[in-house]
């Protein structure tokens, strides 16, 4: 595929847009019942994602809800061998097409993940919201933007991610959204090239 005339740059969601977010969670019932009421009553995973809270910490407060013991839910929170990519997206982000970046609202913790899986050697920057202590995708991506090795505007910059809420954000800044909804979904609407995903922005 020939680089896009357009689009600039591809800032990458990661929970349900490269990777099923539940293959973490999917291993048992347990697990799944922690995924369904992480931020019902004390806010843990909103805590998490804010750097509010570090891994150990995270660990101690779901250990008061679970059979597991603290190290085993340290052990489990930092596995990448279970995360359940999606094909054609992922092998799309491996072929870099563009200047790319992962903007992903997750933990601090993330960072040693993305280096075991690898994403360091396939984007110019990635950016956390537990490092950044901020939620706001379109605070985010601008941060991406600082961060990468190139003078990219808003308006060549696509977002792709599962949220409309966090394609508003960056939409509201200048950037481009697109919608991640399927595998399949994305292989279609980006068989004539990249721009044609900014024809079906949000």
């Amino acid at each position: 595929m020939t680089s896009s005339p357009f689009v600039q740059s591809l800032l990458w969601d990661f929970g349900n847009t490269l990777c099923d977010e539940l293959s973490l969670w999917r291993v048992s019932p347990e697990w799944m019942a922690v995924y369904r009421s992480f931020d019902d009553d004390d806010g843990i995973g909103a805590a998490w994602s804010l750097g509010e809270l570090d891994l150990g910490e995270v660990a101690t407060k779901l250990a008061e809800h679970m059979t597991l013991a603290e190290a085993d839910i340290r052990a489990h929170l930092s596995r990448t061998d279970l995360f359940e990519f999606f094909s054609f997206t992922h092998d799309f982000f491996e072929a870099r097409h563009l200047p790319q970046a992962i903007v992903t609202v997750n933990p601090a913790s993330f960072r040693m993940m993305a280096r075991e899986i690898g994403f360091e050697a396939l984007t110019d920057a990635i950016v956390i919201s537990g490092e950044e202590k901020t939620i706001d995708k379109g605070a985010l991506c601008e941060i991406a933007l600082q961060r990468m090795s190139f003078d990219i505007p808003h308006g060549r910059a696509l977002l792709i991610d599962d949220k409309q809420v966090n394609l508003d954000a960056w939409v509201e800044r200048g950037g481009l959204g697109y919608l991640y909804t399927t595998d399949s979904a994305f292989r279609r609407d980006v068989a004539n090239g990249i721009d044609g995903l900014v024809d079906r922005r949000s």
